[in-house]
């Protein structure tokens, strides 16, 4: 027997052995072949500025450095110096109240419209797709519309007015700028929850409820017991998501109050926002960009906790 014969099989085709070698090869290659645009994707646009962000962050980055190339390394003075400031630690309870509060009432409101909408009455077919609307809207024109509906002598005004209910400029007294923008990040936000959260209740076995209610057990029973537990996984991406989006939030305030009236509504990325963009330190821009990223990565580090040991006890 030849040796040609010994490596291609007895009828001229190649041996099992190396064609299972070019199968794996072939696929290795199909593999890489999606990977690859997703993985410079990632590179790019995520791992490029974010490595960009931590290295402005610890260097007096300015409008100069663009001309000179020249970025002075200062470590970690940046964040010294924005820590030293006291609006720093308002605008950290700022960011925080109106991302946990928010949130919350994103995910109370959300489920009780997807509860709704999961229902049949006139108008349940195309009611859900209308609330998306507002989602749709970029954040600054639901701003625009919002400063106007909100203004001393807007619309709002006018049916409070009417109503015999006091009134006064929503935006520009200190006491209610805050909730206000809270109300107005929670009405951009609602539909996108209502939506996601009516689509995870689709999934919820419609025997297990009608068996439930056999037994006797009621509406909020049957909440607890069969329909949150099987929609958690979808609620528990929502929070994550909403609260990452939310404490980055930037130009819903910068529209609405501009960080005001006496910084009773100003946030971290508005403050990264003045520093970057306004007054071109963009090494202090980055230090709240960090700070923003920092808080960003304990909230993810607390879903993954909670995550895995719900998991485990499963």
């Amino acid at each position: 027997m030849t040796a040609h014969t010994i490596s291609t099989g007895r009828s001229g085709a190649p041996a099992p052995g190396r064609f299972r070698r070019s199968l794996a090869a072939r696929r290795r290659g199909e593999l890489w072949g999606f990977l690859t645009p997703a993985l410079v994707f990632f590179v790019v646009f995520f791992l490029f500025p974010l490595g960009y962000g931590v290295y402005m962050s610890t260097t007096n980055f300015t409008t100069g450095t663009f001309i000179t190339g020249r970025a002075p390394f200062v470590g970690t003075a940046n964040f010294e110096a924005v820590l030293a400031e006291p609006i720093t630690f308002r605008a950290l309870a700022n960011t925080l109240t109106i991302t946990l509060v928010s949130v919350a009432v994103e995910l109370v409101l959300g489920l009780l419209l997807a509860l709704l909408f999961a229902r049949t009455f006139p108008g349940s077919r195309w009611l859900p797709t209308l609330i998306l609307l507002p989602w749709l809207l970029p954040a600054v024109v639901v701003a625009t519309v919002w400063k106007s509906l909100l203004a001393g002598d807007g619309p709002i005004n006018d049916v409070l007015g009417a109503l015999g209910l006091p009134v006064q400029a929503w935006l520009a007294n200190p006491a209610t700028a805050l909730p206000s923008v809270i109300v107005v990040a929670v009405w951009a936000s609602l539909p996108y929850w209502a939506t996601i959260l009516g689509a995870a209740l689709k999934q919820v076995p419609a025997e297990q409820l009608e068996a439930a209610q056999l037994d006797g057990a009621g509406a909020w029973r049957r909440l607890i017991a069969i329909v949150l537990p099987t929609i958690w996984p979808v609620v528990s991406v929502l929070v994550v998501m909403s609260v990452v989006y939310t404490l980055l939030i930037v130009d819903l305030v910068l529209v609405l109050t501009a960080g005001g009236p006496a910084n009773s509504t100003v946030t971290l990325g508005l403050l990264s926002y003045r520093q970057a963009f306004q007054q071109f330190q963009f090494g202090l821009g980055g230090a709240y960009g960090m700070l923003l990223l920092g808080i960003s990565v304990v909230f993810a580090i607390v879903y993954t906790v909670m995550s895995m040991r719900r998991e485990r006890e499963e």
